[in-house]
């Protein structure tokens, strides 16, 4: 994560601008802080910690970093300046890409349903070094690729490939796919890759592969279309296999060491070791029904931003199969609080910042969409803030 050290911090005055960055204001708790920056594409903190030696780490807040990792390089190097920071230690290194990857897209944009007319998606949940989308990408040039993949900087690195092949045809995305895929259309997807997942033997409920996501992924591909697993796990193999084989009608298909036309460097290394390589294809024979379009959530009161500082302290609310959990308060005087909070469903949590001030409160960075889970705890959150 892009971050630096340093034992000199002139706390610069805020607002400022530089370099089409708004460094528009901060909340503090306790010693530590959160700046807000802004350009035309996104916002997104950057976090001020002390340290016990009395020096200062600064770098990118974990919740809110951008997958244009570009934005966060050119914005600590801005803010380093204006600090007057003497910087002892800096992974702030300037991007190959001196650019917006406009491979890389956010959540509204697939929640504005932009894939209704199309018929021709591929979809790798998981794509680690990129090697296999790129690969499809490459020689599939009249499909649509989307990667979905929470590790920014394998994101990163994959969107620079992108830019360095010219590959006009991939979309890439950091979110969680369990909640992505009800954005896409019914019988809207072609193949679905899910190559080499984590087996979380130990925490089973943090999967990919599950009842819920194999019925969603059933609705969203066409008819014949496949969902594709790959895995060295006998484990994992063993569930997947027991997963799709519960659905109706389920046409699976197993095949063991069989080579695809491109392999990732860890799949290289597992054949050398003699590791046995499973393929499990779930092929879809029906037509789904069209889904509605899913709706934003937004808070529809006024808050007393003064209540809520005087009165906060951690909580957490238990539901029928969500919870919300108010975890830290970071303020501004009393203008401008933000609170971090998790919530949602017990297996898929929204880890996201409520900011509140004298207009009202809305969710920070991503827009929050009314699954069953978020909707039971956004009243939640709601009554709470009131009260």
């Amino acid at each position: 994560m892009p971050n630096f050290v340093t034992d000199r911090f002139a706390k610069p005055s805020l607002p400022f601008s530089d370099g089409g960055y708004n460094f528009l204001w901060k909340v503090c708790r306790e010693n530590s802080s959160y700046v807000m920056v802004k350009n035309d594409n996104t916002e997104f903190f950057i976090a001020v910690k002390p340290k016990k030696d009395g020096s200062y780490v600064i770098k990118s807040d974990k919740i809110s970093r951008p997958s244009q990792i570009l934005f966060l390089q050119q914005a600590l190097e801005i803010y380093a300046k204006k600090a007057q920071c003497n910087i002892l230690f800096s992974n702030v290194k300037p991007s190959k890409l001196k650019r917006e990857n406009f491979a890389v897209k956010n959540l509204d944009f697939f929640a504005e349903n932009l894939f209704a007319n199309k018929k021709n998606i591929y979809l790798e949940v998981g794509f680690g070094s990129g090697r296999h989308l790129l690969y499809q990408a490459k020689n599939n040039p009249d499909k649509i690729i989307v990667g979905i993949e929470i590790h920014k900087p394998s994101l990163e690195q994959t969107a620079k490939q992108c830019e360095i092949l010219g590959l006009k045809n991939v979309i890439l995305v950091d979110y969680d796919s369990r909640i992505l895929m009800e954005f896409f259309p019914s019988n809207s997807v072609e193949r679905i890759f899910v190559h080499f997942p984590v087996p979380w033997d130990k925490k089973p409920h943090r999967r990919v592969i599950s009842s819920y996501f194999t019925k969603e992924a059933l609705r969203i591909l066409q008819n014949k279309g496949t969902l594709e697993v790959r895995t060295d796990s006998e484990l994992y193999f063993d569930y997947v296999v027991k997963t799709f084989v519960a659905e109706d009608s389920a046409d699976v298909k197993i095949l063991k060491n069989f080579d695809l036309e491109v392999s990732s460097k860890y799949e290289d290394r597992w054949k050398r070791l003699g590791k046995n390589i499973y393929d499990i294809v779930l092929t879809n024979h029906k037509i789904s029904k069209k889904i509605d379009k899913i709706a934003k959530l937004e808070f529809t009161f006024y808050s007393n931003i003064d209540k809520i500082i005087k009165n906060f302290s951690p909580k957490l609310f238990l539901g029928d199969g969500f919870f919300v959990h108010f975890e830290t308060l970071h303020v501004k005087s009393n203008e401008i609080a933000v609170i971090k909070t998790a919530f949602g469903a017990n297996e898929r949590a929204e880890h996201l910042f409520i900011i509140i001030d004298k207009e009202g409160a809305r969710y920070f960075p991503n827009s929050v969409y009314a699954f069953s889970a978020n909707k039971a705890a956004h009243k939640i959150i709601e009554k709470w803030l009131n009260e």
